[in-house]
């Protein structure tokens, strides 16, 4: 079932008429209704089948509407249980729908969408068929159900919007935009935006998918509309925010598979991830994402406009930032990059005009630590930092990955910052996320650091020197070689960036080319010599180690691809 932390947890209760409303229950996630049935029509083509009309009463019909205000959104649920059919009849069938003019149910049951189901597939045993009201028309004067064959209906729950299918309790779960559907085997969302917000903004979000499977191991392709997404499955519900799909409001289909996720729900997102919620101009909390959705994730679904916040959903306080032009990100981490990492300038806050023409990096990434250092010195300096970097201070304070002190010295929390920019080609954003994102899981988990140091410590002295003489002469990186934390995390990175079978090449390429064959000959030389074997081997074995522990492999920090 839905889960509480997603506030959709679906408890069946017993369809009892004396059971009152509770009005304290408007306020959590979901309420149980005591339903008059106060109209029954028979049908005149069969004595066993009709249409049953369900009255809100008016104190039921506020406290709805009380909970659809408040949430922006709503769904009416109920459970059915069929009852035995004669073995020559047809395969009965039954519809559930709302009306909205309680002077003329009979022509309201034919006009409004409906949810059409087909019983004899379930052999007697109960389901729920939920569905989700209409920003539009609002709260219905009550709903009807109208079935070929005799049931039962035994509970009727007011919960927030959802769509999709949920297998994972004792009764099977359909849940329908407002534009109702057959239950034909297919999730479809393609009415979703009737219910929830189809743009993101400061002041709207696009709804999420949340998808969970019976089985931690292999994989599986889901369709939304025409595009493809390939998900590595994990013990963890994926999550999938709407904004970064093509189609997000589609028919949803398996290729190649014959079975079902245990459920694929969509629900509205969190409201505080809208900056307006906390009287805000600017993002300040993330978006919880895998990585792999981020290369492709349209400008146009941004909270903001020079940049998007998202959180790695897997290693909670590693902050993506992808912002839109070097610019704005040289604003953002160009004098922290010299301030963290750049040989002769560590540990300094150059001045603007220190910094001008001076490159940082076309990608980045920092640890608590060091951003804690970085703005508790200019704290304690009164150093002018610009509007960018006091922006990302607020965010990093919103996120708990640096915190004020009593006495106001800013420390570090825990979680890490990576930054890309929609400037970089697509080629590149990849490998940047696939290079930044070791490093943030470098920065937060102690294993994975120890793992890749005793590695380090036992690659050959001649394959590792060449690397080290790469990073101290090459302009755009000028390293401080003689920081062995930062040796190790870059030494990692740049092997795990790209596929393992592609290691010994893209090192050897670099040994040739004019850059390294002047400055680092002797070092480059030797890597042509031996193939890259020594960053081959030390890939393979840090390959073999993340793919065992997460699921990732070198080239790859993501669970979802296109």
């Amino acid at each position: 079932m839905i889960s509480d932390s997603h506030s959709k947890k679906l408890i069946f209760f017993l369809y009892i008429l004396i059971f009152p409303l509770i009005f304290s229950c408007t306020t959590k996630s979901s309420f149980t209704l005591d339903v008059p049935d106060f109209y029954h029509a028979e049908l005149l083509e069969s004595s066993s089948s009709g249409t049953k009309f369900f009255a809100f009463t008016a104190d039921q019909k506020g406290a709805i509407k009380n909970f659809f205000e408040k949430n922006d959104d709503a769904s009416l649920m109920i459970q059915i249980t069929p009852q035995k059919a004669s073995p020559n009849s047809a395969n009965p069938s039954l519809s559930f729908g709302f009306f909205y003019d309680s002077q003329n149910k009979l022509s309201e049951s034919v006009s409004n969408p409906v949810v059409t189901d087909y019983l004899q597939k379930y052999n007697g045993s109960s389901f729920a068929l939920s569905f989700c009201f209409s920003r539009e028309k609002g709260v219905p004067e009550g709903f009807f159900v109208k079935a070929s064959s005799k049931v039962r209906i035994d509970s009727a729950q007011i919960n927030r919007a959802f769509v999709g299918h949920d297998f994972s309790g004792s009764v099977p779960v359909f849940a329908f935009a407002p534009n109702g559907g057959e239950n034909n085997g297919t999730d479809d969302f393609r009415g979703a935006s009737l219910a929830f917000d189809s743009i993101n903004s400061r002041e709207s979000l696009m709804p999420k998918i949340t998808v969970k499977f019976k089985k931690t191991d292999g994989s599986q392709k889901i369709a939304f509309g025409g595009e493809v997404l390939f998900i590595r499955r994990s013990e963890f519900p994926v999550e999938i925010p709407t904004a970064g799909l093509k189609s997000p409001f589609s028919v949803v289909t398996y290729p190649d598979e014959e079975e079902y996720p245990v459920s694929v729900l969509l629900t509205a997102s969190d409201k505080n991830l809208l900056s307006y919620a906390h009287g805000q101009k600017n993002v300040l909390t993330p978006i919880r994402i895998d990585p792999g959705l981020i290369m492709s994730w349209s400008r146009n679904n941004w909270r903001g406009n020079d940049y998007e916040l998202f959180e790695w959903d897997r290693f909670p306080g590693v902050l993506f930032f992808d912002i839109s032009t070097y610019s704005v990100q040289d604003d953002f981490f160009r004098r922290l990059a010299f301030f963290v990492e750049k040989a002769g300038f560590k540990g300094r806050l150059l001045s603007d005009s220190e910094l001008k023409g001076k490159h940082g990096y076309n990608a980045h990434d920092y640890k608590a630590d060091d951003l804690a250092r970085f703005f508790e010195k200019a704290r304690s300096e009164n150093f002018p930092l610009n509007e960018k970097e006091l922006l990302l201070r607020d965010i990093l304070l919103n996120n708990g990955v640096i915190k004020i002190a009593s006495d106001g010295e800013i420390l570090a929390g825990t979680g890490a910052v990576i930054s890309i920019s929609q400037e970089s080609p697509s080629y590149l954003r990849t490998t940047f996320i696939a290079h930044e994102g070791w490093h943030g899981i470098f920065f937060v988990d102690e294993e994975f650091r120890n793992t890749v140091a005793s590695i380090y410590y036992t690659i050959d002295s001649d394959t590792l020197a060449y690397m080290r003489r790469y990073f101290q002469v090459t302009p755009s990186l000028n390293y401080d070689v003689n920081d062995d934390y930062l040796m190790k995390n870059e030494f990692m990175a740049y092997l795990l960036q790209q596929g393992v079978n592609q290691t010994a090449k893209y090192f050897v390429n670099m040994a040739s080319r004019v850059h390294s064959q002047s400055l680092a000959k002797k070092e480059a030389d030797y890597i042509i010599q031996t193939g890259g074997a020594g960053f081959e081997g030390a890939a393979r074995l840090l390959d073999e180690y993340v793919s065992d522990r997460w699921n990732l492999n070198a080239g790859r920090v993501w669970l979802i691809s296109r």
